[in-house]
């Protein structure tokens, strides 16, 4: 019952805010002065999916939203295109999670990798729509491929070190609501 306070819900999306804005500030960081032979995956997309499916509640729309937004201008992407689609993302995986709860983890993972590949593929068709330069699809396909290859370590600290973890199937909210 302690696990489902309200109070526990706002300091899981104060720590989802809080690990986001961390995120943010490590790709900002110069850490290197040459160019990259690789490309770094989207933890921000992996963190938002991973929570999305264990447990929907930490993560709402709003603070999905606002803070790609501000990754999108941060990092100088067309403003609101990557927000939109990885809420879009995230929403969809919101409504299967109580379905999807009882699935083995393999097939979450092959969930979560379609939706991730979704995400991409429409960001490249809305841009080549609108005429906006996109990156090289080989990075792209890189960037896709590491954050997919990343999803199960970003669920296994969400799971050890944070404590997002499926609800049990009996299990109740504050206000006595089945999860």
């Amino acid at each position: 019952m302690a696990e489902h306070r309200p109070a526990r819900v706002w300091v899981m999306r104060s720590l989802y805010l809080g690990l986001s804005f961390f995120i943010i500030f490590l790709h900002l960081l110069p850490l290197a002065t040459g160019p990259n032979r690789w490309i770094a995956p989207d933890l921000m997309m992996a963190l938002t999916f991973a929570w999305a499916m264990r447990r929907p509640e930490y993560v709402p729309a709003i603070c999905v939203g606002g803070i790609i937004l501000l990754a999108d201008f941060l990092f100088q992407r067309p403003p609101g295109l990557t927000a939109g689609l990885i809420v879009v993302g995230a929403e969809t995986l919101r409504a299967r999670a109580v379905a999807n709860r009882d699935m083995p983890y393999f097939l979450e993972w092959a969930s979560v990798a379609g939706v991730m590949i979704g995400v991409v593929f429409a960001q490249r068709l809305l841009l080549a729509v609108f005429f906006i330069p996109a990156p090289a699809l080989g990075l792209v396909l890189q960037e896709l491929m590491m954050t997919i290859a990343l999803y199960p370590i970003v669920v296994m600290i969400s799971h050890f070190v944070f404590n997002v973890r499926r609800p049990s199937p009996g299990e109740v909210d504050a206000f006595g609501q089945r999860i």
